[in-house]
């Protein structure tokens, strides 16, 4: 445990030596935030129907559905780049295990965004916006679990995402289609109750409105205490599949190095 936690620890401090690029993503994640509330402003207005609760809810979902978009960020090519470079096989030689190692390396950089860019985030638009406050502290609390469950549902997605590197030369494209369905399927531009109800079903069926649709939905009360629980199941089952799904390609990614030779 000793080692992942010094993993994580390395990894938060690199993350601080690069100032230009941390001012770059805090100056992003505002300015990302301030063009979407004014697009959904503009649309209130052209509607006519400004209802200032409705809108406030509107404005608060967008400010932390981007706001965690942000800080869930990963490596997408942190095993494309070991395979590349020959590094994976010296990564997999050592005493640890490089899937809890890799985790351990983005729990560091999730943390220092948090800590650095989440906070100083959501600070400056409650400033500026006044973002509603959670619909109890009961509901808080449960979306702090949730959210947490949500980001271990996306790096269980990315990381299928990233072993098949195995296989192909290059995830970019994969990345890509995967990067576009977590930003539209998850909530994460557009709440998804804005979306028709048909689409909606399809989308339930899928992992994606577990990482930020839920979370963010408990937050605002807009969820009946009996969903909230079978929503958290919902997570919950998600993780689990995702999980032992890449355990098992990793198994196999594994196997192929090494028949391969490495």
């Amino acid at each position: 445990m000793r080692a992942y936690l010094e993993v994580a620890r390395k990894s938060f401090l690199s993350n601080l030596v690069f100032r230009t690029e941390y001012f770059a993503g805090l100056l992003g994640a505002i300015v990302t935030i301030f063009v979407n509330i004014s697009i959904w402003r503009a649309i209130y207005d052209e509607e006519g129907t400004l209802d200032h609760l409705q809108f406030s809810m509107t404005v608060t979902y967008v400010i932390l559905a981007l706001s965690l978009f942000h800080i869930f960020t990963m490596d997408e090519y942190v095993i494309e780049k070991k395979i590349k470079s020959g590094l994976i096989t010296s990564d997999l030689l050592r005493p640890i295990s490089f899937r809890l190692y890799t985790f351990s390396y983005h729990l560091g950089g999730l943390v220092y965004r948090i800590i650095l860019l989440l906070l100083p985030t959501l600070l400056f638009y409650t400033v500026v916006y006044r973002i509603l406050p959670p619909f109890s502290w009961f509901m808080f609390c449960i979306f702090l679990i949730s959210i947490m469950l949500g980001y271990l549902v996306m790096y269980s997605l990315n990381f299928i995402i990233w072993v098949s590197a195995f296989w192909f030369y290059k995830t970019f494209s994969l990345i890509t289609i995967k990067e576009t369905a977590v930003m539209v399927l998850s909530g994460a531009v557009i709440p998804l109750w804005y979306f028709p109800e048909w689409l909606v079903d399809y989308i339930k069926l899928t992992p994606f409105d577990t990482i930020f649709f839920i979370p963010i939905s408990i937050y605002l009360g807009q969820m009946p205490a009996g969903e909230m629980w079978q929503s958290l199941m919902k997570q919950v089952l998600w993780l689990l599949f995702l999980t032992v799904a890449g355990h098992f390609l990793w198994k196999r990614a594994s196997y192929k190095l090494v028949v391969q030779g490495g």
